[in-house]
């Protein structure tokens, strides 16, 4: 009951903090047998929240043992038959007590289930995985000793995971089989065969994930990647496209370093040209005629129009929390990106809640308990239509200042459209050089 529950306000926290999620290669999961789901961990608490909500199996986790003893927190770990893990870095972890965390977890593969396991150990905002734990390695090989236990290895990756409505992707890779070997008289498997596998999870994390030597890196890739002809929109196809040219970059940077310094110069320049005038690099597209421009712009504009007046209120009611917790998740998280997305769902949480409860209890002593009932009910409401309308608004900003470019600044729109074309070009160029 308590795991259903749980479930339920994990999915609908993403469906409110994510504007999109995804999730590819499900399929691949064993439908039973003993499993272990491996996976990078870039977002705090979000990263597990996105994995109970959409594996095909209830899955249990590995969890660093202070979450067991957080308020409200805990009810989380505990419902989702979690295990704890002592860590050094941890106040008061004893490590001598892993010994039992790696039982009960081979005890509950031995059982038929699947456990979910962030080798790196610990959440972070680097650019590349940090390097593994050998605890997956470990538990991995114990619980083989007894039969054939699956890996399945899965890459998250989030479009900006610090903010509010953006994207979120869970990419799950080709799983492996790892065999019943000899333990040694504590009912521990070999030093050389959890190195070998670690390295293995190592290599399956990083094909299913975005890897680079900074994070400037990857923004430049993700806006090489916009300028491209669009697939499916999907952002598993743009994460791809994105693998795709980090890989090229890193084979030019040995086989033509200059030429590779010219591109990655002029794609700067580009992004800082297109930041300033406000465009994205959709705007530039030259398939949209300036008649469907102006009217896919009406268009928003009456939608927006419609939702404006109970939006209103639920942007005013909502306001005072709302610019309370960005600036608190940035605060507490101090620099830590990987934390600040998981301060804002608790901060919602707390402060959101609160807002319904003071302003239908005003409202109750105002005009009465049923308009007061009402009120607080009508709240959460009028919030997600203030939600869609900034959502709408943004979109219709961004038509209006592509028309208006269209209209007003023709010779303009035509360079800009000229330098992504050039720029598109030489990318494709420097691809096929690639594959010579």
């Amino acid at each position: 009951m308590i795991r259903t529950l749980a479930t339920a306000v994990s999915r609908l926290v993403l469906r409110v903090f994510y504007r999109n999620v995804e999730a590819a290669g499900l399929d691949r999961v064993p439908a039973a047998g003993p499993t272990i789901l491996v996976l990078n961990h870039p977002n705090g608490l979000m990263d597990p929240l996105l994995l109970l909500c959409l594996s095909p199996r209830p899955v249990s986790f590995l969890a660093k043992s202070p979450l067991f003893t957080m308020p409200f927190v805990s009810l989380f770990v505990k419902a989702f038959d979690s295990i704890p893990v002592y860590r050094p870095q941890d106040a008061d972890a004893d490590v001598r007590r892993n010994r039992e965390t790696f039982a009960k977890a081979r005890e509950m593969l031995k059982r038929g289930g699947i456990l979910a396991l962030f080798p790196e150990g610990v959440s972070h905002d680097e650019p590349r995985l940090m390097p593994l734990k050998s605890g997956a390695a470990r538990i991995a090989l114990g619980a083989a000793a007894e039969g054939g236990v699956t890996i399945v290895p899965a890459g998250l990756t989030y479009e900006a995971r610090d903010l509010f409505r953006s994207s979120a992707l869970l990419r799950v890779a080709e799983p492996f089989t790892v065999e019943p070997i000899p333990l040694d008289e504590k009912g521990e498997p070999p030093r050389t065969a959890v190195k070998a596998l670690t390295e293995r999870l190592r290599v399956a994390l990083e094909g299913a994930t975005l890897q680079a030597d900074d994070a400037a890196t990857l923004e430049l890739a993700a806006f090489a990647e916009s300028l491209l002809p669009a697939g499916d929109g999907s952002l598993e196809a743009r994460v791809a496209v994105r693998r795709l040219l980090l890989e090229r970059a890193a084979l030019l940077r040995d086989r033509a370093p200059e030429r590779l310094a010219s591109l990655v110069a002029r794609l700067e320049r580009f992004r800082a040209v297109l930041s300033s005038a406000r465009l994205a690099p959709g705007a530039l597209d030259s398939g949209t005629s300036r008649a469907e421009l102006a009217a896919s712009t009406l268009a928003a504009l009456l939608v927006a129009l419609f939702l404006a007046p109970p939006a209103l209120l639920g942007l005013l009611a909502h306001a005072p929390a709302y610019n309370l917790v960005g600036p608190l998740a940035k605060r507490l998280s101090r620099g830590n990106t990987d934390i600040v997305a998981t301060i804002k769902v608790f901060g919602a949480f707390l402060f959101f809640p609160l807002t319904w409860i003071a302003l239908g209890t005003a409202a109750g002593l105002a005009w009465g308990l049923p308009l007061g009932l009402l009120t607080g009910l009508a709240l959460p409401v009028l919030g997600y239509l203030a939600l869609l309308l900034l959502e709408r608004w943004e979109a219709t900003v961004a038509a209006l200042r592509a028309l208006g470019l269209s209209l007003l600044r023709r010779p303009a729109l035509a360079r800009l459209r000229a330098e992504r074309d050039a720029l598109v070009a030489e990318m494709a160029a420097l691809d096929a050089d690639c594959r010579v």
